[in-house]
């Protein structure tokens, strides 16, 4: 009966591993930075290939206990600290992926200040690593008689673990809170499910010793945070990571019913002008470096505001909101922005239409039609100061 049923366990184990290994290369091959950001994208795939290697270790549960005993010691030793060092590599890459949403633009800081914020970052990975892959794991576990035996500084290494996944954790929650829509929120909301998801995989090891316990874990959860990070990117727009034509739509839409003279919807139009001329002249991978400058102006310029930002398309970004001073002294406010922080070689100039909708009968297209009438004016001004504007823009290029 023994043997039957260890007959049985093994093939399932190899079932497991195999359906986990395989899924993790399938979300894997499909996460790229279609779904997020550069860093985003990076730590998310991190996090994936740390627990592929966790699965490939834990092969050595098809062997049983006579794996400590089949191998050299030293391969036996380096497995096992394999093992729990892909763990803690998980860790980290989960606080990356976490912290990427609010992490200082490199742009719009110092490096020295960003070199900073990653070494602090890896420092508690760093002790695990020494923990494990030196001489001091004996500290942590030993091979006696053929069998694992570990020590009380383990405890000290998943201390480590949950420095990442607390401060992760907490993150989570503030961008929740900052969430403006329900897709943003469902998706901080799985990421703060995550710790629970390493606690109880944890609790699991304890009693399932012989069996791959997180592996079980690991497939939905990963399939659930994948998910809802491609959902998140619907109402995102790839390029600026503002939102997009989706979102203000229906953030228009859901406005207009609450809409009158005391409480109007104020949609703005911003066009970067001269934008053909960037492409043409400087090329278009200068011109996305222009679109990404400006969404992060009008980010910085409406910061106070209870408003949404998106790109509408091209070169056409809208802002949207019942904030009464979302229009004040607009012009001047992202001109000053634009001169501070812009890091152009030349000067941004851009096109207004501002639309105060005091009535919920109108609908979503004829604001924008109207805001569209306005903004075009607004272009006829700034576009007299073109032909300066391209002689600027092939000076910078002759100087490169």
């Amino acid at each position: 009966m023994i043997v039957q049923l260890e007959s049985q366990i093994k093939p399932f184990i190899l079932l497991i591993l195999a359906v986990c290994l395989v899924s993790l290369n399938i979300i894997f091959a499909k996460t790229n930075e279609s779904i997020g950001s550069k860093r985003e994208v990076m730590s998310f795939r991190g996090m994936l290939v740390s627990f592929m290697i966790y699965a490939l270790v834990d092969i050595r549960l098809l062997i049983g206990d006579g794996f400590y005993t089949m191998f050299p010691r030293p391969i036996v030793h380096f497995i096992v600290a394999v093992g729990f060092g892909v763990m803690s590599l998980a860790c980290y890459f989960w606080f990356l992926h976490v912290s990427s949403n609010i992490h200082p633009k490199i742009k719009n800081q110092k490096v020295k200040t960003l070199r900073l914020w990653d070494i602090l970052a890896l420092i508690p990975l760093a002790i695990v690593v020494i923990l494990l892959f030196t001489p001091l794991h004996v500290f942590v576990y030993e091979i006696v008689d053929g069998m694992v035996v570990f020590y009380p500084m383990l405890s000290f290494i998943l201390f480590l673990d949950y420095v990442y996944l607390i401060t992760a954790t907490v993150i989570s929650i503030q961008n929740r809170r900052r969430a403006k829509n329900r897709l943003e929120k469902k998706k901080y909301g799985s990421q703060i499910l995550f710790i629970v998801f390493f606690t109880i995989s944890g609790m699991l090891i304890g009693f399932l010793l012989n069996l791959p316990a997180i592996e079980l874990c690991v497939i939905p959860v990963v399939i659930k945070l994948f998910v809802e990070l491609q959902d998140s990117q619907i109402y995102t727009d790839a390029l600026t990571k503002l939102n997009n034509r989706r979102r203000l739509t229906e953030y228009i839409h859901n406005e207009l019913q609450s809409c009158s003279e005391d409480n109007p919807l104020t949609v703005i139009m911003v066009d970067l002008d001269y934008f053909k001329s960037i492409n043409d002249i400087l090329g278009h991978d200068e011109g996305d470096r222009a679109l990404i400058a400006f969404s992060h102006a009008l980010k910085d310029t409406f910061k106070g505001n209870d408003a949404v930002i998106a790109r509408w398309g091209g070169d056409e970004f809208i802002v949207a909101g019942k904030d009464k001073n979302l229009a004040t002294d607009l012009r001047e406010r992202l001109e000053d922005v634009l001169k501070r922080k812009s890091g152009l070689d030349y000067p941004v100039s851009f096109s207004l239409g501002i639309f105060n909708c005091v009535s919920p009968d109108m609908t979503g297209e004829q604001i924008l039609v109207e805001a569209d009438a306005l903004l075009y004016k607004d272009k006829e001004v700034q576009h007299k100061k073109g032909i300066d504007f391209n002689e600027q823009l092939k000076a910078v290029k002759n100087k490169k």
